[in-house]
C-alpha cells in the first residue's frame, strides 16, 4: 500500500506571517520616532536663526541709538530692559525697564532681553534672546555681548 502525498503547499504558515507583521512594524515604529527627532531638531534650528536675527537687529537697531544721541545713550540708567517690540521704539527711552513678560515677537514664545551698562566712555552691552520649546523645560538662549564707544 502507497500513501498518496498531497501536492506541495507554496503558502507562508500563520507563524511566518505572524513574524514578518512583527518585523514590519518594528521598523515602522523606529521610523516614526527618527522623523519626529528630526523634525523637532529642525524646528530647534529655525528658531535658533530666527532668535540670532532677532538679537542681531537690536543691535542693529542699539548702533544707531548710540550713532544718533551719544549723549543720550551713554547716560541711560543702567539696568536689564524689555526689547520685545517690533517694531522697536523711535529711542532707547521707549525701551521697558525691567524682564520680559509680554511677547511682542512673532511667534510668541521668544523674549528679547538688553543689559545697559554705561562705563565711562564705554557703554557695554548684553543681550539675551531667549525661549522654550513646546513642553520643554530647557530654556534655550541666543547671547549677544558687545561695547560700545563714542568713536568707534
Amino acid at each position: 500500500m502507497s500513501i498518496k502525498k498531497g501536492p506541495k503547499s507554496s503558502g507562508f504558515s500563520l507563524i511566518e506571517v505572524l513574524i514578518f507583521i512583527s518585523v514590519l512594524s518594528v521598523f515602522f515604529v523606529v521610523a516614526a520616532a527618527v522623523t519626529t527627532a528630526a523634525l523637532r531638531n529642525l524646528q530647534v534650528s529655525e528658531h535658533r536663526i530666527m532668535a540670532t536675527r532677532y538679537a542681531e537687529e537690536l543691535a542693529d537697531w542699539l548702533r544707531g541709538q548710540k550713532e544718533a544721541d551719544w549723549y543720550s545713550f551713554s547716560s541711560v540708567t543702567s539696568g536689564t530692559y524689555c526689547a520685545n517690540a517690533d517694531p522697536l521704539p523711535g529711542s532707547i527711552a521707549g525701551l521697558t525697564a525691567g524682564f520680559c513678560t509680554v511677547n511682542g515677537l512673532t511667534p510668541a514664545i521668544f523674549h528679547r532681553e538688553v543689559t545697559l551698562t554705561p562705563a565711562g566712555q564705554f557703554v557695554n552691552i548684553a543681550i539675551v534672546v531667549s525661549w522654550s520649546e513646546l513642553n520643554s523645560t530647557y530654556n534655550y538662549q541666543i547671547p549677544i555681548t558687545t561695547q560700545f564707544t563714542q568713536y568707534e
